[in-house]
């Protein structure tokens, strides 16, 4: 099988040749491997069966925010507004700018044969570019109408790119904001469909009317969002970090209705265990989720883990049956 087939495999409820797979690492160890083991080793060097891609689009391209970084890591220290009535009257990017969609047509045409995971614009991450996060938490509380009149301006343009990308030669819609923590949501679940999932529920349309399933991502404990991803009509989410989210649990809340593109503990297991005990936690998230549509990944493995432990990781996903 090849990696689209193998994917699409599990969309179909079908049983592929071994799980697919995909991992994210912190950026500097990728560039490190990348520069060890070839240009993206992920995929060269490990065989990985996903390729993520961007519809890169500033909804507001007359402002920049400020940032400090330790060369590693951003941090926002200034939004491109003060306040989001200011946001209002400020120009929206155009969805027929072909620059959006120069890195997925990029990488489809260098992976042919590889799924490709497709992240367009949404409402809570354009809001989280605009404002800082103590003043969008009160912007919610005390305007949420004034932030419904800016997404009501925008959101349209979010849409059109949404119809654009799942018109090309993808394989998943992929929406990514986050909303939980390690305790569970941000927000209350009213704020999450006022500010989020009320829009997204037409993308979701969008996507399945042109054939594609739909992802979403959120880092932290979900177990309490599963509803909220059930109304959405998402088909799978990412990456349930399983530190926060034990399998049983989850698959109880979500009945069996949500595929997995995830289950791999990145921060203690895979960075600090022997290959034995990453051979056995594959195999665990394995028996668990394979039966409701699995496709391992990872949130990001940090730098200091061995190689070793990332050959283990790989090679146990290809030994699956």
């Amino acid at each position: 099988m090849t990696s689209r087939e193998r994917v699409r495999a599990v969309f179909e409820g079908k049983k592929p040749d071994r799980p697919p797979f995909n991992f994210w690492m912190d950026r500097d160890a990728m560039e490190r491997l990348d520069a060890l083991l070839g240009e993206d080793f992920r995929v060269s060097h490990y065989g990985a069966d996903v390729i993520e891609a961007f519809a890169v689009a500033d909804m507001c391209p007359s402002r920049k925010a400020e940032y400090i970084s330790d060369g590693k890591t951003m941090w926002m220290t200034r939004g491109k507004v003060d306040d989001i009535e200011e946001a209002s009257g400020l120009p929206v990017c155009s969805p027929e700018d072909p620059a959006i969609y120069g890195d997925i047509e990029q990488k489809r045409r260098k992976y042919p044969q590889k799924a490709i995971f497709a992240m367009v614009p949404n409402p809570l991450g354009v809001l989280n570019s605009l404002l800082l996060p103590q003043q969008l938490m009160e912007a919610m509380i005390l305007r949420g109408e004034a932030i419904d009149a800016y997404l009501q301006k925008t959101w349209p343009v979010m849409l059109e790119i949404t119809r654009r990308v799942c018109a090309m030669d993808i394989d998943a819609l992929y929406l990514a904001e986050d909303f939980c923590m390690n305790t569970g949501l941000i927000y209350s679940p009213d704020m999450v469909r006022r500010f989020q999932f009320d829009y997204l529920k037409e993308a979701v349309a969008v996507a399945h009317k042109a054939g594609k399933k739909v992802f979403y991502h959120t880092d932290g404990r979900v177990i309490e969002a599963v509803p909220l991803f059930l109304e959405l009509g998402a088909d799978g989410i990412n990456p349930l970090e399983p530190r926060y989210n034990p399998p049983e649990e989850f698959l109880a809340a979500s009945k069996g209705r949500l595929m997995l593109y995830g289950g791999m503990d990145n921060c203690s297991i895979i960075p600090q265990g022997t290959p034995e005990d990453i051979r056995r936690h594959i195999n665990e998230i394995y028996r668990a989720f394979a039966p409701t549509g699995l496709i391992f990944s990872s949130h990001d493995i940090p730098g200091s883990v061995p190689l070793e432990n990332i050959d283990a990781m790989a090679e146990a996903i290809k030994s699956l049956r």
